[in-house]
């Protein structure tokens, strides 16, 4: 879903679903697997995504402020102060993970949100999305 194109969106409001969906994907591997995959490499690659899902349903201004630490973070940039000094574009590490820059970058621009919108056109200069 966040790496799927631009006309893919979700609200906040879906993250309820998307949980329920995976938990159902979850044990459809865990129960029906049987010895295809281990049960071991189904919980590490659970975690992941579980982790993703977590980002969806943040609100959009901890989405921001987590963004904005940990691309100062990665960037070995420092604290950001609020005086509309523009955030370096993160890296594409094509690692998804809670904490990863990118990963949050991705869930702002899949949000159907006026605050993320407007949080992606002032700092990256992005166009809004139709």
């Amino acid at each position: 879903m966040l790496a799927g194109g631009g006309s893919r969106v979700f609200n906040r409001s879906d993250h309820a679903m998307i949980q329920e969906d995976f938990e159902s994907l979850n044990k459809v591997f865990c129960t029906c697997g049987e010895g295809l995959v281990s049960e071991s490499v189904v919980e590490r690659e659970a975690a992941v995504v579980e982790g993703v899902i977590g980002l969806m349903g943040q609100y959009t201004e901890q989405l921001m402020e987590d963004f904005s630490i940990a691309t100062c973070e990665a960037s070995e940039v420092g604290v950001m102060s609020n005086n509309g000094q523009k955030l370096p574009m993160p890296p594409t590490t094509g690692r998804w993970h809670r904490s990863d820059p990118n990963t949050i970058l991705r869930v702002l621009c899949h949000r159907n949100d006026r605050a993320a919108n407007y949080f992606l056109k002032r700092t990256f200069q992005l166009p809004k999305r139709r």
